[in-house]
């Protein structure tokens, strides 16, 4: 999910503080211990559960104002998907009754839950704003409910089935969160339109097999930056071999939905690690989207990362996996080294029998750079209260949603949640009260502590931007706008991107410029359709506009 814009220019070590590692069994005995009111996970399994409304099986009940002993009582729907965890699921609960017990109690609000199936969970949302009886919170990946692609804030306030809820909370509540993430949302909306709940930083993060890095005769783990050179070493030693058995990858990649946005994983963040800022696509001052993908820096990037490793036979099978199911053979020790999420930690700590650590990125010339991954087009999870026109009740909704993302809140999520937090006051409490034995073995507080030092980075990340690209389009804030129109032309894009990242895993990594470049025109002709919109014509091909990579 996650998720992507990272900051890399620290050399802190973000493997697990205290050098203990995980194995299932440490996992799953921390997980027992720990009780403290939280969530994780991105996906869970395909059940589909609701609250006590007892509506149909599809979630689709229309709840209104029912009468109490005391007061009339409000009945608010909150539409998630399950967590990947029980302790997990047990916390989401657990923060839902404190609602309902406390502040709701107080206000006459109840608040039901329904989980969806996650594959089900964007339909049944959109289903049930098209028939006027929409949930009143939802998770949402904002940008699949609404095009908006060439529209300002007046046009999207008019036309979009949710609202701002930025209109119902107010600037003290929204202060505790980075502002990073805020303005994001301000230069893609004009304004805050979902709560966010997980944070859309992706700190150049890898995942080792410590036990086949141990077997390759390694050494040492890498604790600050390691050149790109170092990487396809290790990569080269651990690869062929065998550990309890099983013989190792020196790494992995799962291509098999690349079509879909699942190629942003590949392209638009490790090239960060060569100096590129601005990802795939940026705006200019003039609206006129520039795309970046076909550019020394990306080529770069994608062959040090997996081009070299599919050519020399390094990697599983990348049309055999999809982006999550890489997960697996990393778990059961299939795989060296593995660029993944940070969400990822807890599914290898309930599932991994090895032994693992997270190491970060390499870079270019081992060198510190300001880098943000900027993954799934900005498809962050926040949570959204949706019209009165289409069903919902956005006062009530914003009570509940104030309540579950306050800093205290935020911060029980993270003590049993795979994620990080986009929240600064939460991270102040983990700095003030500890952590979770759970978020400490995993990695997470070492994590969070690179991810705040990221977002307090960031102002220096768009500076160095706006120095590098004078012509790009700002927000009011000051913000560069990195807007990269993905979510258009019915999935086209990703059939041009993604597929040419699945041609090249299948032609043994053929001509990968010539790929990127005639990926990139597919994508700006897709963008050339879409009304209200132009794309730069001298950004299109090879290195163009030129390519402005480099160290800070």
């Amino acid at each position: 999910m996650a998720q992507n814009e990272s900051a890399e220019n620290t050399s802190k070590d973000i493997s697990t503080g205290s050098g203990r590692r995980v194995t299932r069994r440490n996992w799953l005995r921390l997980a027992g211990a720990t009780s403290i009111s939280a969530l994780a996970g991105c996906g869970g399994d395909d059940t589909t559960t609701e609250g006590d409304s007892g509506g149909d099986s599809d979630g689709m009940t229309s709840t209104g104002t029912t009468t109490g002993a005391v007061q009339d009582v409000t009945t608010i729907e909150y539409w998630r998907w399950p967590h990947s965890t029980d302790p997990s699921n047990e916390g989401e609960d657990r923060i839902v009754e404190e609602f309902n017990s406390g502040p709701g109690a107080d206000m006459g609000i109840e608040v039901q839950q329904v989980t969806n199936p996650f594959g089900d969970h964007r339909t049944k949302v959109k289903t049930a704003i098209g028939s006027n009886n929409a949930p009143d919170v939802a998770w949402t990946f904002t940008n699949q409910y609404y095009d908006t692609a060439g529209k300002d804030r007046s046009t999207i306030e008019e036309e979009a089935p949710y609202v701002y809820i930025e209109d119902y909370v107010s600037d003290e509540w929204l202060g505790d969160f980075y502002e990073k993430d805020l303005a994001t949302q301000r230069a893609k909306y004009g304004g805050v339109v979902g709560a966010p709940f997980i944070s859309g930083l992706e700190p150049g993060l890898l995942y080792v097999n410590v036990d086949a890095w141990e077997a390759a005769g390694l050494g040492e783990l890498p604790s600050d930056t390691w050149s790109w050179q170092e990487y396809l070493d290790a990569v080269e030693a651990i690869d062929g071999t065998t550990v309890n058995g099983t013989t190792v990858n020196g790494t992995g990649l799962g291509l098999k939905d690349a079509h879909t946005t699942e190629w942003v994983n590949y392209l638009g963040g490790p090239d960060r690690t060569a100096g590129e800022l601005v990802g795939n696509a940026f705006q200019r001052q003039d609206d006129s989207y520039v795309l970046t993908a076909a550019s020394t820096p990306d080529l770069e990037a994608w062959n040090t990362f997996w081009g070299t490793p599919i050519e020399e036979g390094w990697t599983i099978n990348p049309m055999a996996y999809d982006f999550l199911e890489t997960q697996e053979p990393f778990a059961a020790g299939q795989i060296g080294i593995l660029s993944h999420t940070t969400y990822s930690r807890v599914q290898f700590g309930q599932d991994a029998e090895i032994d693992w650590e997270i190491i970060p990125y390499p870079t270019k010339g081992g060198n510190d750079y300001l880098m943000y991954e900027a993954g799934l087009g900005n498809l962050v999870i926040s949570m959204t209260t949706f019209k009165e026109e289409v069903g919902a009740k956005p006062e009530a909704a914003a009570e509940f949603i104030k309540f579950r993302n306050n800093a205290r809140n935020q911060y029980k999520w993270f003590n049993v949640s795979s994620q990080s937090v986009p929240n600064r006051g939460a991270y102040e409490l983990m700095e003030s009260e500890g952590v979770s034995d759970f978020v400490e073995q995993t990695g997470g507080k070492a994590l969070m502590d690179r991810i705040d030092e990221s977002y307090r980075n960031y102002q220096e990340l768009y500076d160095t931007i706006k120095s590098r690209w004078p012509d790009i389009k700002t927000t009011e804030a000051g913000a560069p706008v990195r807007n990269s129109p993905t979510g258009i032309g019915s999935g086209r894009v990703g059939q041009a991107m993604g597929g040419a990242l699945q041609q090249l895993a299948q032609s043994n990594n053929r001509n990968p410029q010539r790929a990127l470049t005639q990926a990139e025109t597919e994508w700006a002709n897709v963008v050339k359709e879409v009304e209200g919109t132009t794309v730069a014509e001298d950004s299109i091909g090879w290195n163009k506009p030129e390519p402005k990579a480099g160290s800070n």
